[in-house]
């Protein structure tokens, strides 16, 4: 039962997770942009906000709008280098300040919401058009998320977008140590620091998790948020991290249809042989991941595994994805990926009976279950940089207890009041 509800609750929120909600879109275009003007030419001054709609493009917006198509043009080459801004998505804001100069009007800033977190933004200046991205001004506050697994992680921490988010990303926090299909149990605890995003009185989701605690079948887990050589990272209160060199799942979202094991009956050929890998069934086009960082050792079709990626990573690790709709586009012999890069997508290529990836890992040429495999640990915090560390687990201890204190003493007075 358990099982199921957690399948019902992965697969509800698939299109809920993809949609990019108005508030989100709003968010990186309340503000205008700064451009000196003056009072005389303010009087001229048009603002143009919208939303990209289902098949429109920036090309079709100028035209609209009456703005000159060799703008865009320019707007086009200034932004090649940060952002491709051919590739516009639906649902998603953009606001263009222009000036009525005589029988024309001149672009003078353009800004575009790529996500919820930054946005493009073009200024012209006197040698033509320049671009940036941008954050989205947000002010931060910090949250205390707590809660205890009556049924599953998403319904424990909340079902609602914000919160929906936080338990993929605490799932993939702990993916290396609890497998959340598998290993949750009723009366498992948990507690989140994690950032709040606001934009004036305005909640708009959360940030980034700083620190997190989960208790699993009554065994500690914890995780602090910390950068090392400029790439954030979650370690353990000794410094090692959480990440491993290998991931047992290398796609979020997903189900396991069959198990690794030396003798399974076959769904097509109806004989028993072995299945050295584990199925995961997911709707075709989930992406799939790299489950560690390496290179590419084959890409294409590979008998009954359908379209097959095959990655060779350090220590004599390989790494196999069967039954591919699609390749991403240049994964390809020889190409260098990192752990978490999009290779390919689910699909039912091959010899199969619906939809699902087949994902299995050798090491030194001998195949291993993917799920009982103990793949080495990520590089910990280095003694040089232990001192440093330690301080931060300790601010970020502070202020947990801090904000446990003042939910203790709220609900007390809530308490009193009633």
């Amino acid at each position: 039962m358990l099982r199921k509800t957690v399948l019902f609750a992965i697969f509800a929120v698939l299109s809920v997770v993809s949609y990019n909600l108005l508030s989100s879109i709003k968010a990186s275009s309340e503000r205008p942009p700064d451009i000196l003007v003056s009072d005389h030419e303010a009087q001229y001054r048009k603002e143009i906000v919208g939303i990209i709609q289902k098949g429109q493009t920036l090309y079709d917006i100028f035209l609209e709008e009456g703005l000159a198509i060799s703008e865009l043009q320019e707007i086009y080459r200034a932004s090649k280098g940060v952002y491709d801004l051919r590739k516009v998505r639906p649902n998603r804001s953009y606001r263009i300040t222009a000036l009525n100069s005589g029988d024309a009007l001149k672009v003078f800033s353009f800004m575009y919401s790529i996500n919820d977190m930054e946005f493009l933004k073009v200024d012209r200046n006197s040698e033509g058009f320049e671009a940036s991205l941008k954050k989205v001004p947000y002010r931060v506050k910090y949250s205390l998320l707590e809660g205890v697994i009556r049924d599953n992680l998403i319904y424990a921490v909340g079902q609602t977008r914000e919160h929906l988010q936080v338990a993929f990303e605490l799932a993939e926090i702990f993916e290396s140590e609890i497998d959340f299909l598998t290993d949750l149990r009723e009366g498992d605890r948990f507690r989140i620091l994690v950032e709040e995003l606001w934009l004036g009185n305005a909640f708009k989701g959360y940030g980034k998790i700083l620190a997190a605690e989960f208790i699993n079948r009554g065994n500690r887990y914890q995780a602090y948020r910390y950068e090392l050589d400029g790439e954030p990272g979650y370690f353990d209160e000794k410094g090692r991290s959480l990440r491993r060199a290998l991931l047992k799942a290398p796609l979020r979202f997903r189900y396991i249809s069959s198990r690794f094991s030396y003798r399974r009956r076959h769904p097509i050929l109806r004989i028993y042989r072995p299945h050295l890998g584990v199925d995961y069934a997911a709707p075709k086009g989930t992406p799939v991941s790299a489950a560690g960082s390496g290179v590419i050792k084959y890409a294409g079709w590979k008998g009954q595994y359908g379209k097959c990626v095959i990655i060779r990573h350090p220590n004599g690790y390989e790494t196999y994805y069967g039954h591919l709709s699609r390749i991403r586009k240049g994964i390809r012999r020889g190409v260098k990926v990192k752990q978490g890069q999009i290779i390919g997508y689910v699909g039912a290529t091959g010899l199969v009976t619906g939809p699902h990836l087949d994902y299995r890992i050798k090491r030194f040429g001998k195949f291993i279950n993917p799920l009982t495999m103990k793949a080495p640990r990520a590089k910990a915090v280095p003694k040089s940089r232990m001192a440093d560390y330690k301080r931060r687990v300790e601010n970020l201890q502070y202020l947990i207890a801090k904000l446990q204190r003042q939910k203790t003493l709220f609900a007390s007075k809530s308490t009193v009041s009633q």
